[in-house]
């Protein structure tokens, strides 16, 4: 749920702390995190995770336009302290309990480089139940593919 105690250049400091994201990418964050203050919730969700009153990670996720029942996950954010414990699935599950609290069934969608860099985030959507669902070849710039994953969700009733 939303604490609201954060301000934005403390979410941006710890996105910027992990090192996995360029100056682009954050001013993008900047913008994701501006327009979710000014209307929460309308296209943009975000969730925290909280660890000894720390936040130790957040996501950001959207419905997805001119769609019956699928989300975007644009970003899931792990302070370097409490990297590799766990937070990135605990904000992944949090995410898909409230998308089967709307709907009985839900597609997700998350997008990614396909540069070795990327390769943790990659190994970590397909440890989440992720699939490989598309890849367009240098998207982003030569040798940087657009790599698209899938994970479809339902109700277990």
């Amino acid at each position: 749920m939303n604490s609201g105690h954060l301000s934005i250049d403390e979410y941006l400091a710890i996105a910027q702390a992990t090192k996995a994201f360029t100056t682009e990418e954050c001013s993008v964050l900047k913008e994701v995190l501006l327009e979710w203050q000014a209307h929460p919730s309308k296209d943009y969700v975000l969730l925290e995770e909280y660890r000894k009153g720390i936040l130790a990670g957040f996501l950001i996720y959207g419905a997805t336009p001119m769609t019956a029942f699928a989300w975007d996950l644009y970003w899931i954010v792990v302070s370097p302290d409490f990297q590799r414990q766990g937070i990135g699935l605990v904000l992944q599950e949090k995410m898909e309990a409230e998308l089967l609290n709307i709907h009985k069934n839900a597609v997700i969608r998350v997008e990614t480089s396909g540069k070795q860099a990327y390769a943790g985030q990659r190994h970590f959507y397909v440890h989440a139940g992720y699939e490989e669902s598309g890849r367009i070849h240098n998207f982003y710039g030569e040798g940087d593919d657009l790599v698209i994953y899938t994970k479809e969700i339902k109700t277990s009733c």
